[in-house]
C-alpha cells in the first residue's frame, strides 16, 4: 500500500493560458444542456462572463506573489457554485409576478456581490487580494456585458522576428 501511495499521483492541473482555460471549462463543465437550462436573454452572457473571470483567477496563480499575495486554491467547484447561484437567481427572477418576461433586467450588483464576496471571496483572506478580485468583478460583471460589442480584454500580440502584429479580443460569443 505504501509503495502505491508513493508511486501513483493523479493531478488535475489547470490549463496554461486564458484561452486554454476557457476551452477546458466549455468542454468539461459547460454542456449544451446547461446552456439551455434557463430561458433568460442574459443567461449565456453571464455564463461566459463567469467562466472568463474563473480563467483569469486561475491564470494569476502562475505569477506567484505577483498574481495573488496568498496562494488560493480556486477550482471548478467555485465556478460551479457561482453558475448555480446565477441559475437560481435568474429562475427566481423569472418566476415573479406574471407580467415578468425573459428579458427582465438583472441586478448586477447582486451577482457581483455573491460572486466576488461569497463564492470566490470566501477563500480570500488578504485585503489586497480581495480588492483585486472586487476590481475584476466591477470590470467584468456589469450591465455592459449584455451589449453586442463588449470586449473584456484586447491584446496586441507582437509577432516573432517578422514583426507581425495582431489583435485578439476576448468578447462574449454571439451564439
Amino acid at each position: 500500500m505504501g509503495l502505491l501511495q508513493k508511486t501513483i499521483k493523479v493531478t488535475n492541473e489547470p490549463p496554461k493560458g486564458i484561452k486554454a482555460g476557457l476551452y477546458k471549462t466549455f468542454t468539461t463543465t459547460i454542456t449544451q444542456e446547461f446552456l439551455d437550462k434557463v430561458d433568460h436573454a442574459n443567461w449565456r452572457s453571464l455564463i461566459f462572463t463567469i467562466c472568463f473571470l474563473h480563467s483569469i483567477v486561475i491564470e494569476r496563480r502562475k505569477f506567484g506573489p505577483l498574481g495573488w499575495c496568498i496562494p488560493y486554491e480556486f477550482n471548478n467547484p467555485d465556478l460551479e457554485a457561482s453558475l448555480n447561484f446565477i441559475e437560481k437567481y435568474l429562475t427566481n427572477l423569472m418566476s415573479g409576478p406574471p407580467i415578468q418576461s425573459p428579458n427582465l433586467p438583472v441586478q448586477m450588483h447582486v451577482i457581483r456581490y455573491m460572486i466576488c464576496e461569497v463564492q470566490y471571496g470566501g477563500r480570500i483572506t488578504d485585503d489586497l487580494d480581495r480588492e483585486l478580485f472586487n476590481a475584476y468583478g466591477e470590470d467584468y460583471i456589469k450591465d455592459g456585458i449584455f451589449g453586442n460589442e463588449y470586449v473584456f480584454v484586447e491584446i496586441m500580440n507582437e509577432g516573432g522576428g517578422g514583426g507581425v502584429r495582431e489583435r485578439f479580443k476576448y468578447k462574449i460569443p454571439s451564439n
